[in-house]
């Protein structure tokens, strides 16, 4: 007999989140500061502007970079097939209403988050920008339903369940799932399709909402899902 784990005490006194189908009409993707700033491209410039080694820069943020194409790469598949089947798409970005930064959110600013209207690496990231007549939900702060209308938007809409792709992990993403659940939605994660600044940090994030608040799959499960429509 295999020795009893604290996953298997949880299991007997909790259910684990329920799965959910993914519907037409019911279902958003949302992806969340799809972004040019959380390339490594962007990081490498504004790091070697401050003064470091250009050489060095880009051999630390390497791993970051190619996780974070990675993650692009497999938006867009997720992407792709919502737009095919009807699934509603909902893009989410960060930035300021001015450039004035006091019109941002407030925890932004202390760590130098500005985002203003005209800000070139503001831009959406080509591969998975928004295609006319799509939504898009512009924000000053972390999550996607805290400071905007997106949430009446999606109730208006009859939306019960969201999919989830994007940056950061353990930032707006994470704000995004846990305040989306908290309101009764049901919300998937595509978690190779999304990152954090560090892969511990995302793989943290996910274990701990898995199975919480959340579903956690791969792009692969959900364009599988998705192909059955």
């Amino acid at each position: 007999m295999n020795k009893m784990t604290f996953e298997d005490v949880i299991r007997t006194v909790e259910s684990a989140y329920p799965d959910f189908e993914i519907r037409r009409g019911k279902t958003a993707l949302t992806l969340i500061d799809m972004q040019r700033f959380v390339l490594g491209d962007h990081l490498v410039k504004a790091a070697i502007k401050a003064g470091l080694n250009e050489s060095a820069v880009k051999e630390v943020v390497k791993d970051y970079d190619e996780r974070v194409k990675m993650a692009v790469k497999n938006a867009q598949r997720v992407l792709a097939m919502c737009r095919e089947k009807g699934i509603d798409v909902v893009h989410v970005r960060m930035q300021g209403p001015t450039d004035n930064p006091r019109h941002t959110a407030k925890v932004n600013r202390k760590i130098g988050l500005i985002v203003p209207p005209r800000f070139e690496d503001g831009e959406f990231i080509y591969e998975v920008k928004p295609l006319p007549g799509e939504l898009v939900v512009t924000k000053t702060n972390g999550g996607a339903l805290s400071g905007t209308n997106l949430d009446f938007v999606l109730r208006n809409m009859d939306i019960d369940s969201l999919i989830l792709v994007g940056f950061l992990t353990d930032q707006c993403v994470l704000a995004t799932s846990l305040h989306a659940a908290d309101l009764g939605y049901d919300v998937l994660i595509v978690e190779d399709a999304c990152t954090a600044r560090s892969k511990v940090l995302h793989d943290a994030v996910l274990l701990a909402q898995k199975d919480v608040c959340a579903k956690i799959k791969t792009t692969s499960e959900v364009v599988a899902a998705l192909m059955k429509l």
